[in-house]
């Protein structure tokens, strides 16, 4: 059988907050700092061409005309002075009116496309290096002389590298710290929805009131009005149920309690030839009657029962003082030695349901439980504090394959009685579900039967 894909996992409103309000922000961080660092950036670069030019315009001073011709006053140490950078290679070169190289380097070329000013100040490559040159010319009486100054990038860059970091790292951090605050902000201001919505996951499924509003924001309200208005009508529909299983239960048990009677006066004036008939019919007719009632009661134990006002403090004692008349002759008709140990228990919940959860684990531990067996139902408080209810007996046990399956609807071992209709543990474990109890099931230690025990929560 070709499965259904899965859904998608569903975005909560708390992460779609922190998407539209991250895509905003990051989309102002990288859109404003090239913007920013261009603007940080320029006044240092202007302040590199202005010391570049400088060189320039005091390379130019150093060219003189003596004895009719044109000298360059550049003598070595100079040179290495003016060469002398921590970080960059710098160049110089110096040309005559013909393009004539007066001193410096040949493969450093001025640029020609100089302004009125004389000065020019560009980017280029030089021996596969990039570099800033000032071109600076300079007239003088036997011509124009054109003087260019150079040096590579690494200074600019470094210094491009500390601005662009000094941008970044705290325009990062503010980003940073205004999710982390936006985060926070959203999650108190959804903290009303997550209580809610932890209320409602833990309200048990028997829980019909209306839910509290509370502190609940207001865009919220009118989901809560709608889901207050479906848990009405869902009460309404139970209770409607509740009346008609009620109605039900009383007319369906009066006729079937006067067919097994009118069946038992017949046994009594038929011929004894008629009897084996009549007595399959009246077997028949108390299995449908049992049939009828746990069907009943199941429906009526189920969750959508509402006996929120049923509840009160009962003893589970007093319940099995009051069953053990209920099932003495069901015992005597097995041989079945059916004993009770009260002791007092305190829990609080529905009266008749616990004499129901009651009723049918005895009445299938005495189904089960071979003739001439015993069966023991007790009461009182565990090791761990909470009340208890048991019923134990020296049957054939359980298999450990069926521990979980046999609180299903109509599962029956295949051993099992023939008059059974695999709905009492199912009675049983709806029952204590209403109650949040815990149902445990073990083999009897004593007996080497089956023990059935059920915890409820202390009163």
């Amino acid at each position: 059988m070709k499965l259904p894909p899965p859904e998608p996992a569903r975005q909560t409103l708390r992460r779609r907050l922190l998407v539209f309000l991250l895509l905003p922000l990051a989309a102002l961080l990288v859109l404003g700092l090239p913007f920013d660092y261009r603007l940080a950036n320029s006044p240092a670069q202007e302040a590199y061409d202005y010391a570049l030019s400088e060189s320039a315009y005091e390379l130019a001073m150093r060219v003189v005309v003596r004895d009719g011709m044109l000298r360059v006053d550049l003598p070595p140490d100079v040179e290495s002075l003016m060469r002398a950078d921590r970080t960059d290679q710098e160049f110089l070169a110096v040309y005559g009116p013909q393009g004539r190289l007066l001193a410096g380097d040949a493969d450093l070329t001025p640029d020609m496309r100089l302004p009125a000013s004389g000065l020019r100040i560009s980017d280029a490559t030089l021996r596969g290096t990039r570099i800033r040159k000032a071109t600076y010319r300079k007239a003088t009486g036997l011509g124009d002389v054109t003087v260019v100054f150079a040096e590579t990038l690494r200074k600019r860059e470094r210094a491009g590298s500390r601005i662009l970091a000094a941008m970044v790292l705290p325009n990062v951090l503010l980003v940073m710290a205004t999710l982390v605050l936006v985060y926070f902000g959203v999650r108190r201001g959804l903290a009303p929805l997550d209580r809610l919505g932890q209320e409602i996951a833990g309200r048990p499924a028997h829980d019909t009131s209306p839910i509290p509003k509370r502190d609940t924001p207001g865009e919220a309200e009118p989901l809560i009005n709608a889901m207050n208005g479906l848990i009405a009508d869902l009460r309404a529909a139970a209770a409607g149920q509740q009346v008609f299983l009620a109605n039900a239960a009383h007319q369906l048990k009066t006729p079937l309690s006067g067919l097994q009677t009118q069946l038992e006066l017949a046994l009594e004036e038929l011929p004894e030839e008629h009897h084996s008939r009549v007595v399959r019919l009246h077997d028949a007719t108390v299995r449908l009657g049992h049939l009828t009632h746990q069907l009943l009661a199941l429906a009526r134990s189920g969750p959508e029962a509402n006996i929120g006002n049923e509840r009160r403090r009962i003893d589970l004692a007093d319940l099995l003082r009051a069953s053990a008349s209920s099932w003495f002759d069901a015992a005597l008709a097995k041989g079945i030695d059916l004993g009770f140990e009260p002791e007092p228990a305190l829990v609080e919940g529905s009266e008749w349901l616990l004499r129901e959860l009651l009723a049918n684990l005895i009445n299938n531990a005495i189904q089960y439980t071979p003739r001439g067996g015993t069966v023991t139902a007790r009461s009182g408080i565990g090791e761990d504090g909470r009340p208890f209810v048991e019923v134990e007996d020296n049957g054939p046990g359980i298999p450990t394959y069926a521990h979980e399956r046999i609180f299903e609807r109509f599962y029956r071992l295949a051993d099992g009685s023939p008059t059974g209709t695999g709905l009492g543990l199912a009675i049983v474990k709806e029952v204590a579900d209403r109650h949040d109890a815990t149902i445990s099931l073990q083999s009897s230690p004593e007996k080497g039967g089956t023990c059935i025990r059920v915890s409820f929560v202390p009163a």
